[in-house]
């Protein structure tokens, strides 16, 4: 048993609430809500809203996420609060913004005295299982806490061995009894490497085969259960296919939304044959969202605008939510971890910074904070870190923002490249020069292409100061993570620790 707070978890299994929640200066409460004797979560990785059918794409047609929108409630505002996935899918099975969790990088794990929301579910006596398919949400960063069953079995590249670098600019060989998560950054650099170049992912075929396995053959109910489909992420060109280029990126996206939406269809079907729909809901959400070129980029992580931090977001629970309905209000992906307690009926009393999204599924009146923060520091890594007058000197960005129905504000921060050794501090001359802020209508400019700023100083500082206030919540650090022998053992025998 881990050292940890056992006693607050027992009080939480003390007596499952019936109905749903409602939140009250940020904790959960019960409220009579909709409830289901089974919870299924489906993330779709890179997944923009923008692209779908139901959300009005006129290119293609995606039936299967059509399905679910007209079976239950579309959310049309939905945000994330990190802009890439580990930390995203972290706000989510924790409830806290990334500036609470600390897991702002590749370097971070969610420590083990931290309350996820398998853990909760599995102490009400919720059978837990996660199919995962790809290594940024692999168990070393701590989201397999309260999963009986976390199958992150992985196989495939995500990129070409090498990356075209040269030798020294590839991290040293990792040596024997080196900690991924300790004061060198070498180890998890190199570990990264080789994920990414030998077995980084599944197909989204062999996601659904085995989350339709484990129904069949695995399932207890009640259960909790999240699917993890790699979805549209940027992938190797087929065997054959030659290499895409950037200009036909935004197609090739387009195809593996359709081909994603087929898995999703055959996952929808499995759930209907074994007549689980009436009692189990289905949320179906993005970790975040893809620059498709609009800003002059391509990928996700490095920036804050729409078309990374907007999601899907659709709600079913055939006879207790409505079907067709669609929500305008803007919500956020912390709002899943109360929204998936209240569905199981459980009452944790646990602090939130979301709120259940259950009333306005249900069109019931409430009022929300229609507000969320939103962060990446990504890019104050080196791949995605500023280039400098000399192309190996760079200098980080963090960017950190806040999202309201009516604006958009960005800070671009220049910060420490985090994954270098003893980075050096930044030059105060060097911030000055580089330090920025962006303001953006969202009513007459949705697409974030006029900066205006200098028209609106007095709501830029409303907005600094409520970035401040977010920020403040990041007293403390995340754990430095020691490897235990068996699991230094099990890298070691993949080829991610020398022998």
């Amino acid at each position: 048993m881990r050292m940890r707070n056992w006693l607050g978890i027992a009080a939480l299994a003390v007596a499952a609430g019936v109905g749903a929640v409602a939140v009250w200066h940020g904790h959960v409460r019960t409220a009579v809500r909709p409830t289901a004797s089974n919870v299924i979560l489906i993330t779709i990785d890179t997944q923009r809203p923008d692209r779908l059918s139901c959300y009005g794409y006129p290119k293609h047609q995606t039936p299967n996420f059509d399905r679910l929108a007209r079976d239950g409630v579309l959310f049309e505002n939905a945000f994330c609060d990190v802009t890439w996935t580990t930390p995203s899918m972290t706000s989510v099975m924790t409830g806290r913004y990334a500036t609470v969790h600390h897991v702002r990088s590749n370097f971070d794990r969610l420590p083990e005295s931290a309350t996820t929301l398998a853990e909760i579910a599995q102490a009400h006596g919720i059978h837990t299982a996660a199919i995962i398919a790809s290594y940024p949400l692999a168990s070393i960063y701590g989201l397999n806490q309260g999963f009986a069953l976390y199958d992150e079995s992985f196989s495939k590249p995500l990129i070409g061995e090498g990356l075209g670098a040269t030798p020294e600019d590839l991290p040293a060989p990792v040596t024997p009894g080196a900690d991924l998560f300790g004061d060198s950054r070498q180890p998890m650099l190199w570990y990264l490497l080789r994920k990414s170049t030998h077995d980084a992912y599944r197909p989204d075929d062999q996601v659904s085969d085995r989350a339709i396995r484990w129904l069949r053959e695995e399932r207890k109910e009640p259960f909790f259960l999240w699917v993890h489909y790699l979805g549209p992420h940027n992938k190797p060109p087929a065997p054959g296919e030659p290499p895409t280029a950037m200009t036909e990126q935004s197609q090739r996206y387009d195809r593996d939304v359709v081909s994603t939406d087929r898995q999703l269809g055959r996952f929808l079907d499995a759930i209907d044959e074994l007549k689980l729909t009436d009692h189990t809901a289905v949320i179906l959400h993005a970790d975040h969202g893809e620059d498709l070129l609009e800003h002059d980029f391509f990928g996700h992580g490095y920036d804050l605008y729409d078309v990374t931090q907007r999601v899907p977001l659709l709600m079913r629970l055939p006879g207790q939510l409505p079907s067709g309905r669609r929500v305008t209000e803007l919500v956020h992906n912390l709002d899943l971890f109360p929204t998936i307690l209240a569905l199981l009926g459980i009452d944790a009393n646990l602090p939130t910074d979301g709120a259940s999204l259950l009333p306005l599924a249900t069109g019931a009146n409430t009022e929300r904070n229609q507000e969320t923060y939103v962060e990446t520091y990504l890019s104050a890594t080196y791949m995605f870190a500023k280039r400098l007058e000399s192309e190996k000197h760079r200098l980080g960005i963090r960017r950190l923002g806040i999202r309201t129905p009516d604006w958009k504000f960005i800070i671009n921060d220049p910060y420490p490249i985090l994954d270098r050794d003893n980075p050096e501090p930044v030059d105060e001359a060097l911030r000055k020069q580089y330090y920025s802020e962006e303001l953006y209508d969202e009513r007459a400019d949705p697409a974030e292409k006029s900066n205006v700023i200098d028209a609106h100083s007095d709501l830029a500082a409303k907005f600094r100061a409520r970035v401040q206030h977010y920020q403040e919540m990041a007293a403390g650090k995340s754990e430095q993570v020691q490897l235990d022998p068996a699991a230094r053992e099990r890298l070691r025998s993949l080829g991610y620790l020398e022998k």
